[in-house]
């Protein structure tokens, strides 16, 4: 999935400056009680992004209430481990081309699992993503964090992964 130019406009224009760094919201088509990353300033940029999960880019919603997440207002991409693993990369690898950076900037990763036997096929999905998209993050693990058997947000969520990324700065 390719970044959407509509969404890199929003989110320029709904960045907000600090002294210290540069806030970028979360570009979901609803306001969602985050922040989508923060970019410091300084002689690196660093790069800290909220956890993205297999959420559906078009059809999902915000669950607001119990009764809203038991109508299904919030939607995944499917119930696959892999697919959601991909769709959390896909929107890490956006957001971060939405920053001025890359994949290769990443210098840290946390993944949640809520069932502990899906940690192979996150792995092996993730793999294929680097390899396609950045092999030195194959050939180069960064380190990581795993914590499974958590709750995260929908029930249908498999899957969410943070990432943290360092962009040297320009002269």
């Amino acid at each position: 999935m390719a970044t959407n130019p509509k969404a890199v406009e929003l989110a320029k224009k709904g960045k907000v400056e600090y002294d210290w760094g540069t806030l970028w919201p979360h570009y979901h088509k609803e306001k969602m009680n985050w922040g989508g990353g923060f970019k410091t300033k300084g002689d690196v940029d660093i790069l800290f992004l909220s956890g993205e999960t297999g959420r559906h880019p078009f059809e999902d919603a915000p669950c607001r209430t119990p009764q809203d997440e038991r109508d299904g207002k919030g939607k995944v991409v499917s119930m696959d481990v892999k697919e959601q693993t991909r769709q959390s990369l896909e929107y890490i690898k956006n957001k971060l081309e939405m920053m001025d950076a890359s994949l290769k900037n990443i210098v840290m990763f946390r993944y949640y699992l809520p069932r502990r036997e899906d940690v192979f096929d996150m792995r092996d999905e993730m793999y294929r993503f680097f390899e396609e998209f950045e092999p030195d993050l194959r050939a180069h693990p960064r380190p990581a964090t795993l914590l499974r058997g958590v709750g995260i947000d929908l029930k249908e969520m498999l899957v969410e992964i943070e990432a943290w990324a360092v962009v040297p700065r320009k002269s």
